[in-house]
């Protein structure tokens, strides 16, 4: 188990699984924060940096999914997004807010709903199962079992999650094999993390990661890098046009971590940005 990067390390110490994954306002690129790039750098080079992981288009299926939701239920909120080419299903808005949280971490390989099955034992010493709700895996290597649950419900869920650590976070096959240290660790999500505040960012993110333009996001660059200390997000939308593919290039410059919000939350018109420094 490798654990040479200070994310994945900075995991493993604080839980030999997790309690909570924290939503960063930094991309994270080989499992770590994406340091705060030096704002003379280029955008190009700063692209160039960081690139994108490959995503190769392949017919969609369900990938290692366990089992798949039913289409439509009574009082939660169901559906699915797309991964690349795997069919990513979530049960409630929560989940949903969650699975696109997810996919705007850089370094993100693979994106899993309903596994792994793993399972724990107790206090009679009976053996259980849980399923999880996502799986993630970093291009690192660094593998995430996650679940997700309403705040309510927190104390209830980590004493689980500490039975599965406890149990060696073992999943179970589909012909009962047992398969030890499935994942690095095991983490909690809830509603205080996933926000739609949370959920409304990632959406516009993941949208500039497809529809931006090079060119003004370069333009944009070499203006922010310019202004002095903080400056509100309306601010660049000023004496340009289209001003559309102006607001795309300012999600870019956040999804790579070249302007920052200084304060946590929705980014709106109204939000105060720094170039990063």
């Amino acid at each position: 188990m490798r654990h040479s990067h200070k994310i994945a390390k900075h995991l493993f110490l604080k839980r030999a699984g997790l309690q909570e994954l924290s939503f960063p306002t930094r991309p994270i690129l080989n499992g770590e924060l994406v340091p705060e790039t030096n704002p003379l750098m280029s955008y190009r080079a700063a692209v160039a940096a960081r690139p994108d992981p490959p995503m190769p288009w392949h017919e969609p299926d369900h990938g290692l999914a366990l089992r798949v939701p039913a289409l439509k239920q009574a009082k939660t909120t169901r559906g699915h997004v797309l991964h690349g080419s795997t069919i990513v299903y979530h049960e409630s808005r929560l989940e949903h807010r969650v699975s696109k949280v997810l996919q705007t971490y850089r370094g993100l390989k693979r994106l899993i709903s309903q596994y792994p099955k793993v399972e724990y034992v107790d206090d009679d010493g009976i053996i259980h199962e849980h399923t999880c709700d996502y799986f993630i895996e970093l291009e690192d290597g660094t593998r995430l079992a996650i679940a997700v649950k309403y705040e309510r419900k927190r104390e209830e869920m980590l004493d689980l999650l500490d039975r599965i650590c406890a149990n060696g976070i073992t999943a179970v096959g589909e012909d009962g094999e047992l398969t030890p240290g499935i994942a690095d660790a095991m983490v909690l999500v809830t509603d205080a993390q996933a926000t739609d505040e949370a959920f409304d960012n990632a959406f516009f993110i993941l949208s500039s990661r497809d529809h931006h333009d090079e060119t003004e996001c370069a333009i944009l660059h070499d203006i922010v890098r310019k202004l002095p200390g903080t400056f509100r997000f309306g601010t660049l939308l000023l004496n340009c046009s289209p001003r559309a593919k102006r607001r795309t290039a300012i999600w870019r410059l956040l999804d790579l971590g070249l302007v920052h919000p200084v304060s946590s939350g929705r980014i709106d018109e109204l939000s105060w940005l720094r170039a990063a420094a």
